[in-house]
């Protein structure tokens, strides 16, 4: 094997996790090579120290959860309260406007006059002065039109397709 692909074989896999065939490769070019051994070592040391500080269990200060707490209580207190402050004047013209609106229809539905069919009593059952022109039967005079007319009226002349 040549040091490069010795150096990359160490860097990703260690030659204790490696198979036997690239171990023992690895191990006799590290035996003919200086450089490629000093490699190996400072790979094997950096791994024990890495597995070394994995299992070392560090315990906080006694106080760190309160100063932690009390950092976060120093530090979130005036930024929320900036931030509520800055939502609500850019929202401010906006709450009006909407509070204006409601009032302005609030005076409109209370101060409009009465539609003329609820003076007269008319009885129209919520239907729309168009909706009762257009389906009422008691209309009673001449001039009332049955729906065989009118759509005799629109299909009399023909489609926009050309088909008759």
């Amino acid at each position: 094997m040549r040091c490069r692909q010795v150096r990359k074989a160490i860097d990703t896999q260690p030659p204790v996790q490696a198979d036997g065939d690239a171990r023992l490769a690895i191990l006799a070019h590290c035996d003919g090579c200086i450089e490629c051994r000093r490699w190996l070592e400072a790979a094997a040391l950096t791994t024990s120290l890495v597995r070394a500080r994995a299992a070392e269990e560090i315990e906080p200060s006694p106080f760190f959860r309160t100063r932690v707490l009390a950092a976060i209580r120093d530090c979130g207190a005036g930024t929320i309260r900036r931030q509520t402050e800055r939502m609500w004047r850019s929202a401010r013209v906006i709450v009006v406007s909407m509070f204006v609106v409601v009032i302005i229809l609030l005076a409109l539905n209370l101060i409009a006059p009465k539609p003329v069919a609820q003076i007269a009593g008319g009885d129209f059952r919520g239907r729309d002065s168009f909706d009762r022109i257009v389906m009422d039967d008691n209309t009673g005079a001449d001039e009332s039109v049955t729906s065989g007319q009118v759509l005799d009226t629109v299909f009399a002349q023909g489609d926009s397709y050309g088909i008759d």
